[in-house]
């Protein structure tokens, strides 16, 4: 009878009973799979009261239109400066370029005086090279 009490019988053995089993592997005859029943009903995360209210197809619309018209106030107001900002530029760069020509100008008619003989005249000359010294103590 010794022998007996080493054996066990599939009763008595731990988790021999598949509905109390660990592993998901040992299937329970009356699962909810295998005998189609539906599993019980889940409540979305959202319902406890973050979003419960649910919003009406209209007012999604309109919710969508307002942000439509937004962004596209937003995009216009982004072109205008953008514009702005163009002509502003455009502006600076052409009063710089009439500067030059003028600065230019003026270079080239001191530089193009001529004497009776067609001497260069010395005395415009050095007003320029005056005044380029001048600019450059300005500067430096």
């Amino acid at each position: 009878m010794g022998n007996a009490k080493n054996l066990k019988t599939p009763q008595s053995r731990p988790h021999s009973n598949p509905q109390t089993s660990k592993f998901k592997h040992n299937k329970v005859a009356g699962s909810n799979k295998s005998s189609g029943q539906k599993p019980p009903f889940k409540r979305p995360p959202h319902a406890h009261g973050k979003r419960a209210f649910v919003k009406s197809k209209e007012d999604l619309k309109k919710e969508r239109a307002l942000k439509f018209q937004q962004r596209q106030e937003a995009r216009a107001q982004k072109q205008k400066e953008l514009e702005e900002e163009r002509a502003k530029a455009k502006q600076e760069k052409e009063e710089k370029v009439r500067q030059y020509k003028k600065k230019r100008l003026e270079r080239t008619k001191a530089l193009s005086k001529r004497t009776q003989r067609g001497q260069p005249l010395m005395k415009d000359r050095m007003q320029l090279l005056l005044k380029q010294i001048q600019e450059m103590k300005r500067n430096g």
